[in-house]
C-alpha cells in the first residue's frame, strides 16, 4: 500500500520504513505530517524504524510481490503482481480506509521530494 504511493512504484527502504512507521500510531502520524508540512522541525532523527516491515518484505519476496534492487538492496520495488493487489486495496473503498486518506495527503511520493520536505527543516 505505501509502495503504491510512491512514482513508479518504488522506494528507498529508509524512506518506506519512515511512511509504514507513520502509520503505527496517531502520534507517528501527526508527527510526520507536521515534519512534511514545515510547522515541527525535524530536528529529531527522522529515520524511523517499523518492526514489522521486514517480516512484510520478506513475504513480499517470497510471494514475488516485490523486487529489491539498489546498492546493497536499499531500494523496493512493487512487482507486478504486488501491484495488482496494491490496486485492489485501492479499489475497494471500504479497505483500509484511514490508511489510504493518510497517505492521500502526501501526494504521489518520491524519495527526491522526501529529501526535499524534510531537509528543509534540519
Amino acid at each position: 500500500m505505501v509502495l503504491n504511493s510512491f512514482n513508479r512504484n518504488s522506494a528507498s527502504i529508509e524512506n518506506l520504513q519512515l511512511f509504514t512507521w507513520s502509520l503505527q500510531s496517531r502520534r507517528s502520524g501527526q508527527m510526520l505530517v507536521s515534519w512534511w508540512l514545515g510547522t515541527r522541525y525535524a530536528n529529531t532523527v527522522t529515520q524511523r524504524s517499523d518492526p514489522n516491515l521486514s517480516v512484510a518484505l520478506n513475504v513480499g519476496l517470497i510471494r514475488g510481490m516485490i523486487r529489491l534492487t539498489g546498492a546493497n538492496n536499499s531500494r523496493v520495488t512493487l512487482q507486478p503482481p504486488g501491484a495488482l493487489f496494491a490496486q485492489q486495496i485501492v479499489a475497494d473503498d471500504e479497505l483500509m480506509r484511514a490508511e489510504k486518506d493518510y497517505l492521500h495527503q502526501f501526494g504521489k511520493l518520491s524519495d527526491a521530494a522526501i529529501s526535499r520536505r524534510l531537509a528543509r527543516s534540519l
